[in-house]
């Protein structure tokens, strides 16, 4: 069962951290404010975790409906972080990477020979340049990692493994500078920073049977085919 706490709850535990629950901290530190503290803590707990590792735990995927001469394409709604991207052409999946901005006319030139088989994109703002522009219709698998939603009285949040302590401590350091009370402030800091090494090790060791690990580059093409090698004999 996960272990889930509503935002009701951390709002509550938000007040007793920053021991602001008397009738003058409700005044000065209404409901609304506290809820703003607690998503902007779930948004910074998010952070950690998927800069730790995106794929484990936040990971979504869409699909990407390519039409004849159209370059940009729009990126979903909760678009906050690109996995992959890949599709099928000629009958053989690849995997796309991403251009330079010094490569773009290389890329649209019609001169060059391109099949109009979309190899390569761009992030652009709301949107996904790819390049060379179709000529067709494929069909791209985008895997990315969304963006938290805002959560509103009542909802709950999955907090892991009780992570909700750094939510909480998130929130109640962001009243304790409201009030200028740095001693307070300071605390909750230092126990912020205590925090993230574990946070970041649970978010690394969600596989335990198979860990991440070096892949060889030099052994795959830039579609991560692994390359046909000619053993070579010396005389």
């Amino acid at each position: 069962m996960a272990l889930n706490r509503s935002i009701d709850q951390m709002i509550d535990a938000i007040r007793r951290t920053a021991n602001v629950q008397g009738t003058t901290a409700l005044q000065r530190h209404p409901t609304s404010d506290l809820l703003d503290y607690a998503n902007r803590g779930i948004a910074a707990l998010d952070r950690l975790l998927k800069l730790a590792d995106t794929g484990q735990r936040f990971l979504s995927a869409t699909s990407i409906m390519t039409a004849s001469g159209v370059e940009l394409y729009p990126l979903p709604s909760d678009f906050m972080m690109l996995v992959s991207l890949s599709g099928e052409f000629g009958g053989r999946m690849r995997w796309l990477t991403s251009y330079e901005h010094n490569e773009r006319p290389a890329l649209v030139d019609t001169n060059t020979g391109w099949k109009g088989e979309p190899l390569y994109y761009r992030l652009r703002q709301e949107n996904i340049s790819l390049l060379p522009t179709p000529a067709g219709v494929y069909t791209l698998t985008l895997w990315y990692a969304p963006a938290p939603s805002t959560l509103t009285s009542g909802q709950n949040y999955d907090t892991i493994a009780r992570l909700d302590d750094y939510i909480v401590n998130y929130a109640a350091r962001l009243i304790a500078k409201k009030d200028a009370n740095w001693e307070l402030y300071d605390r909750l800091g230092a126990e912020l920073v205590e925090m993230r090494s574990e946070i970041e090790a649970i978010a690394r060791n969600r596989d335990l049977n198979s860990p991440g690990r070096i892949i060889d580059v030099t052994a795959r093409d830039r579609f991560g085919r692994m390359r046909r090698y000619t053993r070579r004999f010396t005389r």
